[in-house]
């Protein structure tokens, strides 16, 4: 990926960190518009990002978000691959960390082992199902408040109002809308 000098000029500008529009034009040889042009394909390039604060676009080098940015650990248990492939191939990588489990029990294994933010569980799997895992969690104070959402293709009900009693955040039915799973997983976060 060839860097235009002119690019290379605003990212060593950006070097001395988060910087207005107007604070970076002081610094380098150019107009603002042809600042911002550059800075919009060092955008595109995913090497510079910025935040509005009010009608101020403050500007940083996209190393530093990376560090202040947490991403979110999402554990999804379904005993059918093709599900979790699905959504590990859906889900925004910059921010989501996707960890899987193939099982109720691996689920609950999970949990302990790599504390994820939430919870995406099908209720139908063999060994120990959805509903046993749930209560499971919410029984350790560790993990009783831990946003767990249901995908399954039990569309009942009984089987969505059994998930509310045990203590879930959400229920989805499957087949689903990967971007409704997003923005339910953002939703739960909140």
């Amino acid at each position: 990926m060839d860097t235009h000098w002119r690019e290379k000029e605003l990212l060593y500008a950006l070097q001395e960190g988060k910087l207005t529009t107007s604070e970076i034009v002081q610094r380098v040889n150019m107009s603002k518009v042809t600042a911002l042009k550059y800075l919009e394909i060092l955008k595109k390039k995913c090497l510079v990002d910025f935040e509005e604060i009010g009608p101020t676009k403050i500007w940083f080098l996209q190393t530093e978000v990376k560090k202040t940015r947490k991403m979110i650990k999402v554990l999804v248990a379904d005993d059918d691959k093709n599900i979790i492939d699905i959504i590990r191939d859906s889900l925004n990588p910059d921010i989501f960390e996707m960890v899987e489990a193939l099982n109720g029990k691996e689920a609950l294994g999970m949990v302990f082992a790599e504390s994820p933010d939430i919870l995406i569980l099908d209720i139908m799997m063999s060994g120990m199902d959805g509903y046993k895992v749930c209560e499971e969690l919410k029984k350790q104070n560790a993990t009783k408040d831990l946003p767990i959402i249901i995908l399954s293709a039990k569309t009942s009900v009984e089987d969505k109002l059994k998930a509310m009693d045990i203590g879930i955040n959400d229920y989805i039915e499957k087949p689903f809308d990967i971007r409704e799973l997003e923005a339910r997983i953002k939703m739960a976060m909140k």
